[in-house]
C-alpha cells in the first residue's frame, strides 16, 4: 500500500467537511470496478479546495471521478485514479489479465503463488488467483491475517476496515481508500476541546491558526477551515517551475493533465515518466 491520502477540507470555519485526498497513482486503487469512487458531486465549496482535481464526495480530492476526466494512455477511472484497465476484459489475449497492484494488463498467472518481484509484482500480492489470472494480496478475508482481517474488494489487499463499524471507539473513522481506522476524517469528527482534524496525523487538535497573520516562512497561508498554515491555498500563490498548488504545497503539477507528454504521470507533485 502507498502513503495515506490527506484530506483537506473547505467550508465555514470548523464546520462540516469532506475528506480530500490526493491521488496516489496507479497502483492504490486495485479491484474490479471502472468507476471512481461515490460518484456523487462534491458541493461546490468543498470542490474548490481540490486546487484543479476533481472531488467524489466519498474518497475526496482525486485525479477522476468518471472515465470520461481520463486520456487515452490511462482511460480508467477507478477509485479516484486514472489506470490502463479496471477488469480483465479492458486487455487484450497477449497479456488478458488487469493486476490490481498496478491496473495494468499482464500475462495471466498459473498455480497458487505469484514472484515478489517484478512488474505489477511485490511482497503484497503473492498470491494467484486462478479465476481471474491476477496476482493478488487476498482473495478473501480468509487469506488475511487477525490484524488486517479484510480483503480489500479494490485493492485484493488486507486492511483493517472497509466501513466505519469495523474501527474501535478510539479510532472511530475508516479512511476506506487505505483501510486504516484513524480518530478522524473531518472537523465535523471532532469535539470544541480539538475542533480541527490534523490533515497529517488525523487526530484532533486545536487550530494552528485562524488568519494569515498567524502564519510565516515556508507556510504563509491559513487555510481558515482546516486551521493550518499552509504554502498556498490556489495557483495564484505558486509559480514556475512549480506552478500548481495541491494539498497546500506548490508543485509541477496536481494531477496527470498538468504534466507534458514526455512526463505524464503526477506522483507526489512532480511529473514523472510512466511506470
Amino acid at each position: 500500500m502507498l502513503a495515506m491520502r490527506h484530506v483537506g477540507v473547505i467550508g465555514a470555519v470548523f464546520g462540516v467537511v469532506v475528506a480530500c485526498g490526493g491521488s496516489s497513482g496507479d497502483g492504490v486503487n486495485g479491484g474490479s470496478s471502472g468507476t471512481g469512487g461515490s460518484g456523487v458531486a462534491c458541493s461546490a465549496d468543498v470542490a474548490a479546495s481540490c486546487g484543479g482535481r476533481k472531488c467524489d464526495a466519498a474518497l475526496g480530492c482525486v485525479q477522476c471521478v468518471t472515465n470520461t476526466d481520463c486520456g487515452a494512455g490511462s482511460p480508467f477511472c477507478v477509485q479516484g485514479d486514472c489506470v490502463a484497465c479496471s477488469t480483465n476484459a479492458d486487455c487484450g489475449v497477449a497479456a488478458p489479465a488487469c493486476y490490481p497492484a498496478d491496473h495494468r494488463c499482464h500475462a495471466a498467472c498459473t498455480g497458487t503463488t505469484c514472484p515478489t518481484s517484478g512488474p505489477g509484482n511485490n511482497d503484497n500480492a503473492p498470491i494467484c488467483d486462478a479465476t481471474s489470472g491476477q496476482c493478488v494480496g487476498c482473495r478473501t478475508n480468509t487469506d488475511c491475517p487477525a490484524t488486517a482481517p479484510i480483503c480489500n474488494a479494490f485493492t485484493k489487499q488486507c486492511v483493517t476496515c472497509s466501513v466505519n463499524s469495523d474501527c474501535p471507539a478510539a479510532k472511530p473513522r475508516c479512511a476506506v481508500a487505505e483501510g486504516h481506522c484513524v480518530a478522524c476524517l473531518s472537523n465535523s469528527d471532532c469535539g470544541a476541546a480539538a475542533p480541527v482534524c490534523n490533515l497529517e496525523e488525523f487526530t484532533c487538535t486545536s487550530p494552528q491558526c485562524t488568519s494569515d497573520a498567524q502564519c510565516s516562512g515556508g507556510t504563509p497561508k491559513c487555510n481558515v477551515a482546516a486551521g493550518r498554515c499552509q504554502q498556498c491555498l490556489d495557483n495564484t500563490q505558486c509559480a514556475a517551475p512549480t506552478p500548481i498548488c495541491g494539498d497546500g504545497r506548490c508543485g509541477q503539477c496536481a494531477q496527470d493533465s498538468d504534466c507534458p507528454a514526455a512526463t505524464p504521470k503526477c506522483r507526489d507533485r512532480v511529473c514523472v515518466v510512466k511506470n
